[in-house]
Order: structure tokens, then sequence, then C-alpha cells
């Protein structure tokens, strides 16, 4: 008798062992964007703010989440967490990312153009001015980079700024 009520009790302790247990924090993260326009710094009302995954999809143009902003140039996601997203965002023909290059203002006159760096097609004045992110005096092929990232916190809010031009 003493040998049945001990087979139970272990098969009772392996089942409870057994179980999957469920867990208790959520795998989400809010990311709060606000976008506002370059040579102004007015809010961009109407903008696509885009976020992917890998710089892979942000090159193929493939986002995984999609949403424009309201009249005060912010939107919310609510996002599965990963550690980084990708942001392309548009209003127009504003952007905060063109093919690789990254805007950093808006050719006002031709002397900005001239101490500027060269770029092709030649700089025009009220054309956007881009990074010279290998610092060489020429924007070409070699200033291309990844699509601006934003470092994200699990379990809490972020929230990131974007200035388009």
């Amino acid at each position: 008798m003493k040998i049945l009520p001990l087979f139970m009790l272990l098969a009772i302790a392996a089942l409870a062992f057994s179980c999957k247990k469920t867990n208790s924090t959520t795998n989400s993260t809010t990311i709060s964007v606000a976008v506002t326009k370059g040579p102004s710094g007015a809010e961009s009302n109407g903008a696509t703010v885009n976020l992917y995954e890998t710089a892979a999809a942000a090159t193929s143009g493939s986002p995984k989440y999609s949403q424009v902003t309201d009249a005060s140039g912010k939107t919310t996601f609510t996002v599965a967490y990963q550690a980084k997203y990708f942001i392309i965002v548009k209003n127009g023909s504003a952007a905060n990312y063109y093919n690789g290059y990254i805007p950093v203002g808006i050719f006002g006159s031709q002397t900005e153009i001239d101490y500027s760096p060269a770029q092709s097609p030649p700089s025009v004045i009220g054309g956007v001015r881009f990074r010279d992110t290998n610092g060489d005096g020429v924007i070409n092929a070699s200033d291309i980079v990844d699509a601006p990232s934003i470092v994200v916190t699990q379990n809490a809010n972020t929230n990131f700024s974007v200035v388009i031009y």
C-alpha cells in the first residue's frame, strides 16, 4: 500500500514541475514620435512615420509599423519590443532620410553652397543639404548610411523627435 501513494505523489510532483510557466511581463513598448519641419521648426502634421525592424527592411521599404502624425505633428505606437527600430519619416517631399543620405538642412544662399561639401547633383538654393558622414568634403556613395534608428526600452515610453527637410 505504501507504493501506490508514493507513486501518486511522484506523478503529481512531475506534473506540477512540467507545467509551462507564463511570463507576467508584457512584450511591448510605447514609442512617441514628434516630427518638425527643419526650415521653420513647425509641427509636421500629416507626416508618415514608418518603423522598420531591420536596416534591410528600411532599404526595401517594408515597414513593420506605419502611422500618420496628428495636427500637433505627433504620433504614438505600441509595438512589439525590440532594442532598436529604424525610422523613416516623410511628408510630401520632405524626409529625414533620402536613399541612404542624412539631411542636415536646406541651402539658404550661394555662400552656404560654396562652403559646403560638393553634392551631386549640384546644390541649389532651397535644396536639401546632406551630411558628409566620412568627412572627405564630397557627398557621394561613401556617405550612404543605414536609416536613423531609435533605441527602445522594454515596458517604457520612448520619446523621439525627428526633423524633416
